[in-house]
């Protein structure tokens, strides 16, 4: 049986890997780094892993041929996200058609990649903490990936509102603009947002939906409509939760 990782990070930027390794070592993940195609598709032969992290820049075998190796030859279903100096709507689609399954812009700080884990990488077994009940946040993979730290918890909560709240201006200004392509675009970016507030069970499905383009305008606004209400409220809880620890 071949040994099991968590995460394969492919990137050949030194830099990146630092900030990728401090983040990762954090959390109970466990890691290998490949600093180019060749190396990671060597270690896809002996090794498993859960989640496959994959720079778009790569030299010799890029990330594109790396993908249709890992889905076409290999036969291997695990989730494989892009991460790009590029825009995402530059990539994105060629990104999705050799079978990445997800593709966000460098830089990729904790909250990014936090997001990122909780999305592609699900914890199997999540602590609860039912000290605060909210509506519509669940606390559940906060409480866990910040090991009590309240500053932490703090830091990531502001973050997300500030993240959020982008997120919310792209997609109302993208579906007023009519611009499909960059309402999909600001739909995806706003699944990488929702996770670490635990807002996947009631946002996924509404954003998967913009994020395919194939809605009547009227059910794309009355998604995008949902999407908003749900995001406003879980701000205005956010805030609380904040507020509650800064107390």
């Amino acid at each position: 049986m071949k040994q099991l990782f968590d995460v394969l990070i492919v990137e050949d930027n030194v830099v990146d890997q630092q900030v990728l390794s401090v983040y990762l070592e954090e959390y109970d993940i466990t890691y290998l780094m490949a600093d180019s195609g060749e190396e990671a598709k060597m270690m896809l032969e002996s090794l498993s892993f859960k989640l496959i992290l994959l720079d778009i820049g790569l030299p010799g075998i890029d990330a594109y041929q790396l993908t249709e190796i890992i889905r076409q030859e290999m036969k291997i279903d695990v989730p494989i996200v892009a991460v790009t100096n590029y825009g995402i709507d530059e990539v994105k689609n060629k990104c999705f058609a050799v079978g990445m399954n997800g593709c966000f812009s460098k830089p990729i700080g904790r909250v990014e990649l936090v997001g990122m884990l909780t999305q592609f990488l699900p914890k199997e077994k999540l602590t609860s903490d039912n000290n605060l009940s909210f509506e519509m946040i669940n606390l559940s993979y906060l409480k866990e990936v910040s090991l009590g730290d309240l500053d932490y918890e703090i830091e990531i909560a502001e973050k997300f509102i500030e993240t959020i709240t982008y997120d919310l201006t792209a997609l109302q200004a993208n579906f007023k603009a009519n611009d499909r392509e960059k309402l999909i675009g600001a739909a995806h970016r706003t699944l990488s947002t929702i996770y670490i507030m635990g807002l996947k069970s009631k946002l996924e499905e509404a954003l998967l939906a913009i994020e395919n383009n194939d809605l009547p305008t009227k059910e794309l606004e009355s998604k995008l409509n949902y999407v908003c209400n749900v995001c406003q409220k879980a701000i205005i809880e956010t805030r609380d939760f904040i507020d509650a620890l800064k107390a």
